[in-house]
């Protein structure tokens, strides 16, 4: 059973997961943080003593959760024979779409990073985001090498469409936003990314495309 310092400790990390998430490290102060948690500053502190610990304990959440689906599902994709590997690559691709729409506060974070947020904190990118990137630019290596494609560009197209689309999901004919919660949406969202890694890495294409419908 967990103690009251651990539950307490567990608040913390999942407020400044939601605000980070949704304002970004530099429209958060701990401040608020504490208010949203039900906290004064004070009961924070002894956890994290400033907001920058804070911000990297809820990024290396983040990237933990990413590590999870992409070492299993990259490992599985590189140990695949030539006939397995458009079925590999659709579970490469499906595993880090599911984790960016069951967890959207992961792809949120990096978004705002994207974006220069907490640009004073620069270690995430070279001692947690880049080995994983490299791990999985490497993964696809092997596929872009017979296609002469770009390894490097054909990973971050994924990175880039699969982000985008779990933040901000797609406007439809009329102009109404259709997020990764739209089953429809979703299903043919995966089919595209399947269909347009298969192409850039001249696998054998999806036998059915998504419907318009």
């Amino acid at each position: 059973m967990a103690s009251p310092e651990d539950n307490e400790r567990e608040l913390i990390l999942q407020v400044a997961t939601r605000l980070f998430a949704a304002l970004g490290h530099d429209g958060v102060s701990i401040g608020q943080i504490g208010e949203a948690a039900g906290l004064n500053t004070a009961t924070i502190t002894p956890h994290f003593p400033t907001k920058r610990h804070l911000y990297l304990a809820v990024m290396e959440r983040a990237q933990e959760a990413l590590t999870s689906v992409i070492d299993n599902r990259a490992g599985d994709l590189k140990a695949a024979s030539p006939e397995e590997r458009p079925a590999a690559l659709h579970r490469f691709i499906d595993g880090y779409i599911d984790l960016c729409v069951e967890h959207p506060e992961v792809p949120a974070l990096w978004m705002h990073r994207w974006l220069s947020d907490a640009s004073d904190i620069e270690e995430l990118e070279s001692l947690s985001a880049q080995p994983l990137a490299q791990y999985s630019i490497d993964t696809i290596a092997a596929l872009a090498e017979p296609a002469h494609a770009d390894a490097l560009f054909t990973t971050y197209t994924m990175v880039w469409c699969i982000q985008g689309f779990s933040v901000s999901g797609v406007l439809d004919t009329t102009g109404q936003r259709r997020r990764p919660s739209d089953p429809d949406a979703l299903r043919r969202f995966r089919a595209h990314m399947h269909q347009l890694l298969e192409r850039l890495l001249n696998l054998t294409p999806s036998a059915e495309p998504p419907s318009d419908n």
